[in-house]
């Protein structure tokens, strides 16, 4: 029983390491076959969306009659391959500088593909003689500039630490030139900055953020960022006792209490430019009949602008008539 086990057993290990070998030469073989396809010479055709760049001063490309060209081309497996690899083949890069642009009797910019043969055949890495474009020439819209002043406003989302809060903010810089059509111009009233995203903020930040820009294809915005300066300090309760001033109502009245505490919260930088005559506490005597009610509902109509959540307590004083 043993002998036979052994033997059972060699067998199943020939059979692996034969399986093994075969695997191991099919490898090779593939590994061949396919340096030997992709030294060999192709001629593919590749569809390839068009961009352009630099485009004349004082004028933007506002439509594209033609925004793709099929290019067909020769190249050897190596090369097509490398270009597939590393998105190559997806876009068609044109130079407007290097191009001759000409305006037919339609009113429409148009470059003849000839002209593109050698800055096409340097991106694919081949030869000019072996590039041929689909269409003799791409057709475009392009318009003046025209160009505006705009005022940018920021976006924040922002949440702070306890006890801090944001003191203020700057933008820099506060406008920027906004070149485009009129026609869009003219419908722009400013412009805003993408959203500014922060959380748990307790010291100053500053942030540089791109501006939003509502027709990419049709504006252009110089410069296109600006730098956001959050200004966060940190804030604290205080209270003020102010008298109640009663000097404008008639009848003549007396309340009592004759003073109500005002609580607020303040920024510690601000902390000791607050006093109580900044303040002007009232009660309240719209549609009120004196001789009806017993108490008055304090109001608070001048502050510190530098002040906020303010509390007045009591809310209400009771009060007498005294002429």
């Amino acid at each position: 029983m043993s002998g036979r086990s052994n033997k059972n057993g060699n067998q199943k290990v020939e059979k692996k390491r034969d399986h093994l070998i075969f695997l191991i030469c099919l490898l090779f073989a593939a590994s061949f076959w396919l340096l030997i396809k992709l030294s060999d010479n192709y001629s593919v055709s590749y569809r390839m969306k068009i961009k352009y760049s630099h485009q004349p001063a004082g004028k933007l490309i506002t439509a594209l009659n033609d925004s793709t060209a099929t290019v067909h081309f020769k190249s050897n497996g190596y090369n097509i391959l490398d270009l597939m690899l590393h998105g190559s083949l997806d876009s068609l890069k044109v130079d407007l500088r290097q191009c001759d642009i000409k305006k037919d009797a339609d009113g429409q910019y148009f470059i003849n593909t000839a002209n593109l043969r050698e800055s096409t055949a340097q991106q694919l890495g081949v030869g000019d003689r072996d590039i041929e474009f689909s269409k003799p020439k791409l057709s475009f819209s392009m318009e003046r500039l025209h160009k505006k002043k705009m005022k940018v406003s920021a976006l924040l989302d922002l949440t702070f630490k306890s006890q801090f809060r944001l003191y203020s903010f700057k933008i820099i810089p506060a406008t920027i030139t906004v070149y485009g059509p009129n026609q869009i111009i003219d419908t722009l009233k400013g412009l805003n900055t993408v959203t500014i995203h922060l959380e748990n903020l307790e010291n100053s930040q500053k942030v540089k953020v791109n501006i939003h820009n509502p027709y990419p294809r049709m504006l252009r915005l110089l410069p296109p960022q600006v730098t956001v300066y959050l200004d966060v300090e940190k804030y604290t309760e205080r209270s003020l006792q102010i008298p109640v001033d009663v000097s404008e109502i008639h009848p003549d009245i007396r309340t009592f209490p004759n003073t109500a505490a005002v609580n607020f919260n303040v920024f510690i930088r601000d902390y000791e430019k607050i006093h109580a005559n900044q303040f002007k506490l009232i009660p309240n005597i719209k549609n009120i009949n004196l001789r009806k009610v017993k108490k008055l509902r304090l109001e608070l109509i001048s502050k510190p602008k530098d002040i906020s959540n303010e509390r007045i307590v009591p809310s209400e004083v009771e009060f007498i008539i005294v002429n």
